[in-house]
């Protein structure tokens, strides 16, 4: 008998996902949405009761800032809710170019280019630079949108131990393909800890390979102004190009490539994510401009989020928890199995933290954690708070 649901799958597939969910399950993986009922401050409101907030990616507090909502309102009003073309096809504003140009000139290079989001800044940009005959050498850790952007290049994808130099030269050395890139994450989204960029530009250098640097997690937190990890290294010069996002730090939306000229001209041609999609809304755009601004003349946010986060730290070893990789607003506690990931977000939601377990296959399989993201928004006792929920798991 036909199925009197609209639109019902048929019996094969709903049998197959069904057990794909049941299996899913059973590894205590199951994901749900989180939908709170505020905005991302430092305190939420989830199913009416409020709860100290670890899971954002608003760093500095700035996706709640009066200055950055008045400038999205205020963009939004003179062009609209949403861009409704791509920017080949009339969805661009002068606050892009604008916005292109004050990203360009943080990153130190020559130009930039907006995309709707980090995730297809990554994609657009792996795709359109390699093709079968070139070689992608990846950290082992890199985000999902540098793996997935790899299979679309059909590139030979070298992948190396995380963040180590010796074994990256090693695969380097036997690489026989004329257009090498090499891919990081500056901050590693899941441990906080910082890519040896410096190390990087020499290999890349050397071996006559480009080198993309994913600043997402960096922006607005590491270097003078906020610029990010290559500021904080004080890296000037290289075979290089930075990939980043005004959708964390920056509290907005949307991510950018920044580099030479020619290299931006090359996406605008054959980027397919850049081509072939909606421009980003002249809100978001009015946002990030808004928020450069305001990281520029409060350099206090990104002082605070960093030490808060120390605190943190110190305050897992003080517990006896091991040491944490974490040198960032990015402080992982790593539980190991997922289903022990899971009973340790429970437990914190009960004394009112909300922060995540991350598990496979966000991690990999056995390091199943706790990440708690830092705000510039939070305060000490919002840390101390959280130190004692974990004193009291360990039976202290």
């Amino acid at each position: 008998m036909a199925s009197k649901r609209p639109f019902a799958l048929p019996q094969a597939w709903t049998k197959a996902l069904a057990g794909e969910l049941g299996a899913i399950e059973r590894r205590s993986l199951t994901r749900s949405i989180v939908t709170p009922e505020s905005g991302p401050e430092a305190h939420v409101i989830l199913g009416g009761k409020r709860y100290i907030h670890f899971t954002s990616n608003n760093y500095l507090g700035l996706s709640t800032d009066p200055r950055v909502i008045e400038a999205a309102n205020a963009a939004t009003q003179r062009y609209g809710a949403g861009a409704s073309a791509s920017r080949l096809l009339c969805g661009s504003t002068p606050l892009h170019e604008e916005l292109e140009k004050r990203l360009a000139k943080l990153k130190g290079t020559q130009a930039a280019l907006l995309f709707s989001s980090g995730y297809l800044a990554n994609v657009g940009l792996i795709s359109a630079l390699l093709g079968p005959d070139d070689v992608l050498f990846s950290d082992s850790l890199n985000h999902a949108s540098i793996i997935d952007g790899a299979r679309l290049s059909r590139a030979t994808t070298v992948v190396y131990r995380h963040c180590d130099l010796n074994d990256l030269e090693a695969q380097l050395k036997k690489a026989k393909a004329k257009r090498k890139l090499i891919y990081t994450e500056s901050v590693f989204s899941m441990d906080g800890d910082i890519a040896p960029l410096p190390g990087l530009v020499d290999l890349a250098t050397r071996y006559g390979a480009l080198l993309v640097i994913d600043e997402a997690h960096a922006t607005g937190i590491l270097g003078r102004d906020g610029a990010g990890a290559l500021s904080h290294f004080k890296i000037k010069q290289g075979p290089l190009v930075v990939m980043g996002t005004m959708s964390k730090a920056l509290g907005s939306a949307g991510g950018f490539v920044a580099g030479d000229e020619t290299l931006i001209q090359f996406l605008i041609n054959r980027c397919r994510t850049f081509i072939f999609n909606t421009a980003l809304p002249a809100g978001s755009v009015g946002a990030a401009l808004a928020a450069l601004d305001v990281i520029k003349t409060e350099p206090w946010r990104r002082e605070k989020v960093l030490a808060l986060a120390q605190r943190l730290r110190d305050g897992f070893l003080r517990l006896g928890y091991p040491e944490t990789p974490s040198q960032t607003q990015i402080v992982p506690l790593v539980i190991g199995a997922a289903d022990a990931a899971v009973e340790m977000e429970q437990h914190l939601k009960h004394t009112g933290i909300l922060a995540k377990a991350i598990r496979p296959p966000t991690v990999p399989k056995g390091t199943s954690r706790i990440r708690f993201n830092l705000m510039a928004t939070h305060e000490e006792k919002d840390v101390d708070t959280v130190l004692k929920a974990l004193s009291k798991a360990r039976g202290g």
